[in-house]
Formats: structure tokens, sequence, C-alpha cells
């Protein structure tokens, strides 16, 4: 008999610590989601700048550095393209200037060696001519290819593709081996440098908000508060759209706004609901 009043003081007493914690829990979380009575309560989702990677230059697809989930640093080499078709028309750049400098030298020398005959008149004015435009004909030549081998070399600088700036890899779009037109994507790459969120105001809250509002931004899957400021509110009125959730009636008036989240963090993905308080 004891021991059965043990067991069941024992479940009692279980049973009593869950129905505390779930009591804690749902406190917390009234209390996260409670009205906002001092201010304005949006709703929106966060949203990540993300690029398209790829190279300037066609080619064949050698090396892919990055795994979908790598983070990258601005400067990063991500992707690598085979350079032997484009160095070896950097090298035929390189011979083509070099062969029209030495035609510059020659023009240079023998018009040299005439313009003090030109001016006595031993020398026809036609042969003149012709050596004064042999000699200009050469200089453009000169400048010409100067551009096609800065052309040669930019392109051969186009198969290292590097990242503009720290971000993640999304999406790892081909693989190596592919042979690539020049502007086809790679990577797609979401960039750290700013985070923000959409939201939507309504008309009748307009006038609580302005550029550098501050805010205070929650989420459903953290406890963390992020802070942030109202970067944006547009100047256009439009129809809530259906994925927005506001307080009123899906047919009021509203004002896109951007909100730049200040301290965000790892936690933050795209397109997360998030809830935006206004004190």
């Amino acid at each position: 008999m004891p021991q059965k009043q043990s067991k069941t003081k024992k479940a009692l007493f279980i049973v009593g610590g869950v129905l505390v914690a779930l009591f804690l829990i749902a406190g917390w979380d009234f209390y996260r989601h409670r009205p906002n009575e001092d201010g304005v309560t949006l709703y929106g989702n966060v949203d990540i700048r993300q690029v398209n990677l790829s190279f300037r230059v066609g080619g064949r697809l050698q090396e892919m550095i990055f795994e979908e989930g790598n983070p990258v640093k601005a400067g990063d080499v991500v992707a690598i393209l085979d350079e032997e078709p484009i160095k070896n028309r950097l090298d035929q750049a390189k011979a083509q200037l070099e062969q029209a400098r030495v035609q510059l030298k020659n023009a240079e020398r023998r018009y040299k060696r005439n313009i003090s005959l030109c001016e006595t008149d031993i020398v026809s004015q036609q042969q003149c001519d012709d050596i004064l435009a042999s000699r200009d004909e050469a200089v453009a030549n000169v400048a010409y290819m100067e551009s096609v081998m800065a052309e040669a070399e930019t392109s051969y600088h186009d198969t290292k593709l590097y990242a503009p700036s720290n971000g993640v890899i999304l999406v790892r779009i081909q693989e190596p081996g592919t042979m690539l037109s020049a502007g086809s994507p790679v990577y797609t790459l979401s960039l750290n440098d700013e985070m923000w969120a959409r939201s939507y105001i309504q008309e009748t809250d307009l006038g609580k908000f302005k550029i550098g509002t501050k805010v205070e931004i929650s989420t459903d899957s953290t406890p963390k508060v992020y802070h942030g400021h109202v970067g944006f509110i547009s100047p256009q009125a439009e129809f809530t759209p259906k994925t927005i959730e506001t307080t009123g009636l899906r047919t009021d008036l509203v004002y896109r706004t951007r909100i730049i989240i200040d301290d965000p963090d790892d936690f933050l993905k795209q397109g997360m609901p998030i809830t935006i308080k206004v004190k």
C-alpha cells in the first residue's frame, strides 16, 4: 500500500511539472505576441538580397569551388573557366601588338629620313604625303592593337569568377565540364551586407511612421528580439497583397515599407514571417 501511494505521488508530481511547463510556455508566447497597445504592430517577411553570379566570357567550366550553404567572402574565387583558349588569344594579341610597334618604328625612321627632303622639294609632294600617311597609319594600328590587347587581358582575367560581397551560396546551378555562354548563371548568392523585411502599413497608421523610425522585430523560431528602422515607405497606395496578414480588412489601402534589420544573424532566413512592433 505505501508503495502504491508513492507511485501515485510520483505520477502527480510529473503531471504537475508538465502543466507548469505548459503554463510557462503559453505565458511566454502570450507575452511575445501580446497586443502592442502603445504603438503599431505590423507583419511581414524577411527579404534577403540575392544575385546570380555569371562569367562575362563563355567557355568550358573547369572548377566549381563552393557547395550550397557555404559562406563566401568578397573577392573569393568561386568558379574557374578553362583558360587555355582565351590565353591563346591573349598571346596572339601580344604578338600582333609587338608587330605593330615594329612597323611604327620603321615608319617613323622613314619619315625622319625624308622630312628634310620634302621641305626642299627634292621629293615629290605625293611621296611626302605617302610617307606621312604611312607613319600615321602605323600610329593608329598600334593604338588599335593596344585596345585588342587590353580586351584579351580582361577576358583572361574573367576566366575566374569572384564573389562580389560576403554571402552564402544558395544554389549551385552548373557543374564542371559544362559549356557556358557569357552571362550564364553558375551560382545564386545570398548577400549578407544588408538584410531587411518587407511589410505594409495601413493608411490609418501612416502618420505614425517616417524614415528612421525604430522598430523591434521578433520571429516564431527564436526568443531573440531584433532591432531595425524604417528604411523606405512607398509613396503609392496599393491593396493589401493576399500573402500578407494585417489586422484590418484585406481591401484596405496600404503602403509598402522596407524595414532595415540592424542586427541580423544566421537565424533569419529568406521569407521567414516576422512581427514588427513600433513603440
